[in-house]
């Protein structure tokens, strides 16, 4: 590590976290376009892409001026603004089957309302969600949910004869079904062709409502997110990390109509700044050409990778959906969390440290999403390929018997 590096960690002795996270997660000190750069300068081509939220790079100039707008403006959060009216009509564009937003400061407290009004509409409290959900503390057993009161049940993602067999059992029980498109918790695991679109048949059929996780793939894999890329249209859909771009933001847009408040304490309201932000980047996300260079650089990106491992006599399966990827070490599809765990996750953890030392950032897990922004460019695409040779041809080498 560099001086900077070293002098930090020498003063970090109160913040324990940091210590021993630091030798896995570059320790930031700015970020621009497709990198990020640690506290000695050294940059690094990032593809971790904060959690999903980067689609139009770190440092935007365009989102920084609209926050900078804001924020000069001195309006704290607790007020309501007219960049909430701004910002639903702008929505509303993208996604046209929402009749009503609900703007939250998080995405933990957005599903956490979405679990109020699914409890209060339907009568029921039970929830049921999908093994491979992403780790929104809603996904997890109940004494970790997000409200430990709405019961939670898991059923195997993807085996849709379990999923419609669990709502047409517990139709009467079940308020709603949480569905995260990507199966993020197992990294990237796509539906089978169809399998939304019977799943949210088998909802209605069943009156269980049906609430899509789109914190990461909303405005990621479509302008309108997984429900346009699949025809569907979920009771209601709960959007975050990829609108506000790194802000702290929560979303919920609900299809029938305003859903009623008696209920409900009053929402409090996102900071300003994170509205002004989301606006920016839907401003931004307007132009075809950034989803082109999207879908064009990830191509680039896998057919790259997967032709390496070729080379190498590596056994890679690169599951994919639009800009959102995750690489897995085996010779078998990856449909599940059973096909996850004999991945070679070993080689995989070898091979991102390898990269980090060659200033690439993959998430250094296997079973976690990748990502591209529209920052990325050929040239990018060409030198994380050429590192991803040298990493892999070293380990090659290594594993020679």
């Amino acid at each position: 590590m560099g001086r900077q590096f070293d002098e930090l960690m020498q003063k970090a002795e109160a913040v324990p976290v940091l210590r021993s996270n630091a030798g896995r997660i570059v320790v930031a000190q700015k970020a621009e376009g497709a990198r990020v750069f640690d506290v000695d300068n050294v940059g690094f081509i990032d593809y971790i892409g904060a959690g999903g939220s980067t689609i139009v790079g770190y440092a935007n100039q365009f989102v920084l001026d609209a926050v900078r707008k804001v924020l000069s403006g001195g309006v704290p959060e607790g007020f309501h603004v007219p960049l909430e009216v701004e910002l639903s009509d702008t929505l509303g564009k993208f996604i046209p089957w929402v009749e009503s937003w609900w703007f939250c400061r998080s995405q933990d407290e957005a599903f956490r309302n979405v679990l109020d009004w699914a409890r209060n509409k339907t009568g029921k409290k039970r929830f049921l969600v999908l093994d491979g959900g992403a780790p929104l503390r809603v996904g997890a057993p109940p004494d970790l949910a997000i409200d430990p009161s709405n019961p939670i049940r898991e059923v195997r993602g993807w085996d849709v004869d379990k999923i419609i067999a669990a709502l047409t059992s517990g139709g009467s029980k079940i308020a709603a079904l949480i569905l995260d498109p990507l199966m993020g918790r197992f990294g990237v695991i796509p539906p089978p062709d169809g399998a939304l679109e019977e799943i949210a048949g088998a909802c209605r059929d069943n009156d269980v409502l049906l609430v899509l996780d789109e914190r990461v793939t909303g405005f990621r894999v479509d302008r309108g997110g997984a429900a346009a890329r699949a025809g569907i249209v979920p009771d209601a859909a709960v959007y975050g990390a990829a609108l506000g771009g790194g802000f702290p933001i929560g979303v919920v847009g609900f299809q029938r109509g305003q859903p009623p408040f008696s209920s409900f304490d009053p929402l409090p309201t996102p900071h300003p700044v994170a509205l002004a932000a989301a606006e920016a980047i839907l401003s931004i996300l307007k132009n075809d050409a950034v989803y082109e260079q999207l879908e064009k650089r990830t191509d680039q990106l896998v057919e790259g990778l997967l032709a390496l491992a070729d080379r190498f006599s590596r056994p890679l399966v690169i599951n994919r959906v639009g800009s959102v990827f995750a690489l897995y070490f085996t010779d078998r599809p990856v449909t599940d969390h059973r096909a996850l765990k004999v991945c070679d996750a070993e080689t995989y953890r070898r091979m991102a440290a390898a990269l980090r030392d060659e200033a690439i950032l993959m998430p250094p897990e296997m079973g976690r999403a990748a990502f591209l922004s529209s920052t990325h460019g050929a040239k990018d695409i060409d030198v994380t390929l050429e590192a991803c040779e040298k990493v892999l041809l070293n380990l090659h080498q290594e594993d020679i018997p």
